[in-house]
């Protein structure tokens, strides 16, 4: 027996004609409408009487401009602020903000952003929105003019990517209930970053007082996850982190940080123009000291930061799994021979190298660490892996390394593969 076809509409009504979806109580038809944008969540009033007003009370403000839902910014703009004047001040689970100009005007550049930090107010102050999403494509928006800053008693996430932040906006102490702060291909200005609260922050793609070339201070208390990936200009300087477990940081690869004269950047022309550390003497790894879980990996060889901090002497007394790069093998083997001195319940070590061509200066030159002479014993070391292209005699030495410190071959896996990467996230969280 042929199969009947479903008449249009009847899965919704099950077929009996009656509307299971209107049915639903008003909470779950909310929570399924503050998953649309705002414009699509008022469309739904023309569908039948229960409808009309659920938009008012949806809780959540989604403003998506992708230039096909709207040809002028000007008249988006219009439609948002009658949203705002008729839908019911409720508070807000979250407020999404997300522009791409494909124009190139200059007029409506302007427009798009003229009433963005209201509607941020209104959402933040207003409706104490819990969530706040910014995303701007193509353009820099202004976050926050003047000297305003985030205040919110109920703000438990932001992230901003595209956007501006000046001075006063990198301050969320007004905020004592953020926990999340992820801020991606935003240009970032001011002394510094601070936060009493937040536990988990990630700067990934970002400028950083890129006009002066003076060091960014970040102070977060709370920390328990930190991602610094691939920023221009200088590496911030990270004040105490007590409660940190994991820190993933890769230094990009701007001309910043770098010098071809000294491995440590000691060179008078790099020391000219430094505000190394300032009082703390120490830029990441001393706010990095408390880690259980740390990458520390370099896209350019030439980048001091991390060599330099070494030479203040910090202990990673709490530290059980490592990642690091090609550069903790410059300079003589250096800093990988630190970590080794220094980590004591350190429990897997990862070297990720991605020598196109062994340096032998590394292994000629190398002096600091002479085999003859036996180390402290790593007990709780269980496991190296050394991810490289080829077994040269760069590896051959960081073996030889090893051994001084009662590593022994069984505990060293060798991985030699096609491509080695720089991961989008935690390494060690993939193995």
């Amino acid at each position: 027996m042929p199969k009947r076809r479903r008449k249009h509409g009847e899965e919704a009504t099950g077929g009996s004609g009656e509307d299971l979806i209107s049915a639903l109580p008003d909470a779950i038809l909310q929570v399924v409408l503050s998953l649309l944008p705002s414009d699509e969540t008022v469309r739904t009033c023309v569908l039948s009487r229960r409808w009309r007003h659920l938009w008012k009370s949806t809780p959540a403000l989604r403003i998506v401009q992708d230039g096909v839902r709207y040809k002028r910014a000007l008249k988006q703009n219009d439609f948002v602020n009658y949203l705002l004047l008729f839908r019911d001040r409720l508070p807000l689970d979250e407020c999404e903000i997300s522009y791409r100009d494909r124009s190139g005007d200059r007029e409506e550049y302007t427009e798009i952003f003229r009433f963005s930090s209201m509607w941020i107010d209104y959402a933040v102050s207003l409706c104490q929105a819990r969530v706040l999403k910014v995303c701007i494509h193509n353009v820099g928006m202004f976050l926050m003019r003047g000297n305003s800053a985030f205040v919110s008693q109920f703000l438990r996430r932001v992230e901003l990517a595209g956007v501006i932040l000046w001075e006063h906006a990198i301050d969320f102490s007004g905020c004592p209930n953020l926990e999340d702060l992820n801020l991606c291909s935003s240009k970032i200005y001011g002394p510094k970053m601070s936060s009493q609260s937040v536990r988990r922050l990630s700067i990934t793609r970002c400028t950083l007082n890129l006009d002066t070339g003076s060091r960014m201070g970040i102070s977060a208390p709370s920390l328990v996850s930190l991602q610094l990936a691939d920023v221009v200009g200088r590496a911030p300087v990270l004040e105490s982190m007590p409660s940190l477990a994991t820190a993933f940081i890769r230094l990009g690869g701007s001309y910043f940080d770098t010098c071809t004269h000294e491995a440590y950047g000691d060179c008078d022309e790099c020391l000219a123009h430094d505000d190394y550390g300032g009082s703390n003497d120490s830029v990441l790894l001393q706010g990095l000291s408390g880690a259980t879980n740390l990458e520390l990996t370099s896209i350019n060889p030439d980048m001091f930061v991390f060599r330099k901090d070494l030479k203040r002497c910090p202990t990673f007394s709490m530290l059980r799994t490592l990642l690091l790069n090609e550069w903790c093998v410059a300079a003589d083997f250096g800093a990988l021979v630190y970590f080794l001195q220094h980590t004591p319940v350190l429990e897997k070590l990862i070297l990720q190298l991605r020598l196109d061509e062994t340096k032998n200066s590394m292994a000629e030159t190398y002096a600091s660490c002479n085999p003859t002479v036996q180390f402290l014993v790593l007990k709780h070391l269980k496991v190296v892996e050394i991810r490289c292209h080829k077994e040269d005699e760069v590896v051959r030495q960081i073996v030889k390394i090893l051994s001084t410190f009662g590593v022994s071959s069984d505990q060293i896996d060798v991985q030699v593969i096609q491509h080695t990467y720089f991961s989008p996230r935690f390494s060690f969280e993939q193995t």
